[in-house]
């Protein structure tokens, strides 16, 4: 049976400012909070039970988020970013050897905390957004109906973050397709450059880089993914 999540937010916002951005706000698609710090909070949390609805683990999931400034400009934004803390590999359980398993999907695997008193993830989202030169006027939407209009749905740029931050994502270097530590990740065994049929393991870091840009070409074929 499928469990929700443990999730809780280590927000690390100062007094005044992101998480706790005291502004006056209007309650706006179900979120019925009155201040924009806590209309963040009610959106963050509401993701959260999304990914925790599908994922089973008695493992508290710890995730330490904050607004800071982004780099932006008036047609383009980086809206946030997520990724694990600390990743694991070679841990008493772990269902391959040389494999490196972010923290969530670590102690997941063996009901434990691998990762001790540390945060699972860390994620980080845009300040800026809406501001002169910052996609002017282009804000986060913090419903949770999907209504954002011309604006951008805070609970979907956030939902998508905390999948990177529990383990969709590759931990080579995306530029050199260097691996840490020559080993690869849990995510990256299912990797597939479709246009040579090879997988990242199995890829020079030069191919692992190139792979990472062929568009249209770079595949999921986990067989969870492939029988969905």
């Amino acid at each position: 049976a499928m469990r929700i999540i443990n999730h809780v937010l280590v927000h690390i916002d100062s007094a005044g400012e992101g998480f706790n951005d005291n502004t006056p706000a209007v309650p706006v698609g179900g979120n019925e909070g009155t201040t924009i710090g806590q209309q963040r909070l009610i959106a963050f949390q509401y993701a959260a039970d999304l990914w925790g609805a599908r994922i089973d683990t008695d493992v508290t999931i710890r995730v330490e988020a904050s607004f800071d400034p982004l780099s932006c400009n008036s047609s383009g934004a980086v809206l946030g970013a997520a990724g694990p803390e600390t990743a694991h590999a070679n841990f008493n359980g772990a269902p391959r050897t040389n494999t490196w398993y972010p923290a969530s999907l670590a102690n997941a695997i063996t009901d434990s905390d691998n990762n001790g008193g540390q945060v699972e993830i860390i994620a980080f989202f845009n300040s800026n957004l809406g501001q002169p030169n910052c996609l002017t006027g282009t804000f986060f939407y913090y419903g949770l109906d999907g209504n954002e209009g011309l604006n951008i749905d805070f609970v979907t740029v956030l939902a998508h973050e905390l999948g990177h931050g529990l383990g969709f994502l590759a931990l080579s270097n995306p530029s050199t397709g260097q691996q840490p530590s020559g080993l690869t990740d849990a995510f990256s065994v299912h990797l597939e450059d479709h246009d040579s049929g090879d997988l990242f393991p199995d890829m020079t870091d030069f191919e692992r880089a190139s792979a990472s840009v062929d568009t249209g070409d770079l595949h999921c074929v986990g067989p969870t993914a492939v029988a969905a």
